[in-house]
């Protein structure tokens, strides 16, 4: 193998080795606007109907009101579903978030 082919491998293989931390943090990583339907809790804190910024970031997710209002932020578990959801749905069973799927995701997080 000469040298410039050689060059060329050892660049590729470092440019992949430094992106595949950015994509395993991106898998754990996501911003989505949900809408609430009916008055709720989340881990104990209110939310009021409406629509919420969602940000989840590893474990932890935060519910940010459209005025910018932090209104909850709470840890999280992620979970595999069985096929990609067909739209965002936010679960509420007994008026506490149990679960929040994204449309054409294949995982979900759970309260």
């Amino acid at each position: 193998m000469n040298a410039r082919v050689r060059t060329r491998l050892i660049t590729a293989v470092v440019a992949v080795g430094m992106a595949l931390p950015i994509w395993a943090s991106a898998a754990d990583s996501l911003h989505k606007t949900i809408h609430i339907g009916s008055n709720a809790t989340v881990a104990g804190k209110a939310l009021t109907t409406g629509d919420y910024d969602l940000l989840v970031d590893g474990n932890q997710a935060k519910f940010t009101s459209k005025k910018g209002k932090v209104v909850a932020e709470v840890p999280c578990t992620w979970k595999n579903l069985p096929a990609k959801a067909e739209h965002d749905m936010v679960m509420i069973d007994s008026g506490a978030v149990t679960e929040v799927q994204f449309q054409g995701k294949t995982q979900a997080i759970d309260f």
